[in-house]
């Protein structure tokens, strides 16, 4: 009688081993299963972050407009918050704080032939007497090729210099140039010239093209 109740306790035993074994199974089995959904939500939710940060860095360099040289803003065509802008419409005017002071010119078909690139200019600033504050020496930098159709001049083709310095000494002061002013501008051409340019750090067309030969 004794042996069979020890026989039945270790029948229990076992039984309780076993069901432990099976809860320990089933727990471990629950808890990498929990763990490998954390992983696989935080990386859902770091998904969902990176397309967040994505989105929102696309809207960001939407609504941004970069320019491609430091400088400053002269001109604003659009003035009220929230106003709409037509396609390829220039918003606003930027005269680079850096880098060389251009002038494009137009010459006429019968003079193009006597300029070409690396002929040294003079360019006289309208706004300053230049028989009192000089002129700037500046470099033909560009001849086009291609000739452009004007309604008055006929045949045009243009012509760009690039100007020594961006400053002109005013009683002692330079004094900077500004975007828009007028000058005239002398391309050597043996003892001849060709005068009369718009000075344009943006390269805006020439208000005239007058010339002499």
């Amino acid at each position: 009688h004794a042996w069979m109740e020890k026989e039945q306790a270790r029948i229990d035993l076992q039984g309780q081993l076993a069901d432990a074994r099976h809860q320990r199974a089933a727990l471990v089995a629950q808890t990498a299963k929990d763990a490998n959904d954390a992983l696989l939500e935080g990386e859902r939710i770091a998904g969902d972050s990176r397309q967040d940060a994505r989105r929102a860095g696309e809207h960001s360099h939407l609504l941004r407009l970069t320019a491609p040289v430091d400088g400053t803003v002269q001109q604003l065509s659009v003035h009220t918050v929230g106003a709409a802008v037509p396609a390829a419409q220039p918003l606003m005017l930027i005269v680079p704080r850096r880098g060389p002071i251009e002038v494009e010119a137009f010459l006429q078909d019968k003079d193009i032939g006597f300029v070409r690139e690396g002929q040294a200019a003079e360019v006289k600033i309208d706004a300053f007497e230049y028989t009192k504050y000089g002129t700037i020496p500046a470099t033909v930098t560009h001849v086009s090729r291609d000739a452009i159709q004007d309604e008055k001049k006929g045949l045009i083709y243009s012509v760009l210099l690039t100007l020594a310095r961006s400053t002109i000494n005013v009683e002692g002061r330079d004094m900077p140039l500004s975007a828009g002013m007028s000058v005239q501008a002398e391309i050597r051409t043996g003892t001849r010239r060709v005068i009369e340019y718009i000075l344009s750090p943006l390269m805006q067309h020439a208000h005239e093209s007058l010339h002499e030969r």
